[in-house]
C-alpha cells in the first residue's frame, strides 16, 4: 500500500515538472517572437523618420525650460544626458522643440543648473522635422518626472503647458549655432540591431533550455 501511495506523487509530482518546463519554454519563445515584432517596427520608425520632409517655424520661445532626462549623446552614444525642451510661441499655440542634447548640470543642492540652457530670446526661425507626440506603451510605466518637476523622464505635454495651449506636435530641430552648450542633433531612432540582437538571445535560450531540462532529467535517473 505504502508503494501504491508513493507512486502517485512521484507522477505528480513529474507532470509539475514537465508543465513548468513548458511554461518555461513558452515563455521563451514568446520573449523572443516579441523581440522580432519590435525589430520591424524600429525599422518601419527609421523608414518613416527619413521620409519626412523638413519644416520652417517663425515664433519666440518661452522662458519655460525643461530637459528629458537620461538621453543618448548624439556623438557618444556610450553617454547619456538631457534633450533639451523648448516651447516655442506659434501663431497663438504652443510647440515643444527638441533644441539638443545637453550635458547634465546641477547646482550645489542637487537642482538641476539650467542658467547656460535658456531658449533664445527675439523671434525665430527653426527649420526641423515634425514627429507626433510620443505615447507610453504597455502596463508598466514609470513616472513622468524624475528628481525635479523639469527633469522629465517621459515627453509628458500637460508638464510643460496647460491642456487650453497643448502643443501639436514634437519637433526636431536644425543644429542650434548660439548655445555652445547644446549639441542640437536629432536624436537617432532606436537601433532595430538591438531587438535582432535580443530575439537572437532569447531563441538561443529557448533551444538551450530542454537541453538542460533532458541532462537534469537523465542525471536524476541516474541518481
Amino acid at each position: 500500500m505504502h508503494g501504491a501511495s508513493v507512486q502517485p506523487k512521484r507522477v505528480r509530482k513529474k507532470l509539475f515538472l514537465l508543465g513548468a518546463a513548458l511554461l518555461a519554454e513558452a515563455a521563451l519563445l514568446g520573449l523572443g517572437h516579441w523581440q522580432w515584432r519590435r525589430y520591424h517596427q524600429r525599422l518601419t520608425e527609421q523608414a518613416q523618420a527619413a521620409a519626412r520632409p523638413p519644416s520652417v517655424l517663425q515664433g519666440t520661445y518661452w522662458p519655460t525650460v525643461a530637459a528629458l532626462t537620461n538621453q543618448p549623446n548624439p556623438q557618444v552614444p556610450e553617454q547619456s544626458g538631457w534633450r533639451m525642451l523648448g516651447l516655442l510661441e506659434v501663431s497663438g499655440a504652443q510647440v515643444i522643440i527638441n533644441r539638443g542634447y545637453a550635458a547634465p548640470k546641477f547646482n550645489p543642492d542637487n537642482t538641476p543648473n539650467f542658467m547656460a540652457l535658456q531658449p533664445p530670446t527675439g523671434p525665430q526661425n527653426l527649420q526641423g522635422v515634425w514627429v507626433p507626440l510620443p505615447k507610453r506603451k504597455g502596463w508598466l510605466q514609470g513616472p513622468d518626472v524624475t528628481t525635479h518637476p523639469k527633469l522629465l523622464a517621459f515627453l509628458n505635454p500637460t508638464l510643460l503647458t496647460s491642456a487650453t495651449l497643448a502643443p501639436q506636435q514634437f519637433v526636431l530641430t536644425a543644429p542650434d549655432t548660439t548655445n555652445p552648450e547644446l549639441t542640437a542633433h536629432a536624436p537617432a531612432t532606436a537601433n532595430p540591431q538591438r531587438h535582432f540582437a535580443y530575439m537572437v538571445q532569447w531563441l538561443l535560450m529557448a533551444a538551450i533550455f530542454p537541453l538542460l531540462c533532458a541532462a537534469a532529467f537523465r542525471r536524476r535517473r541516474r541518481a
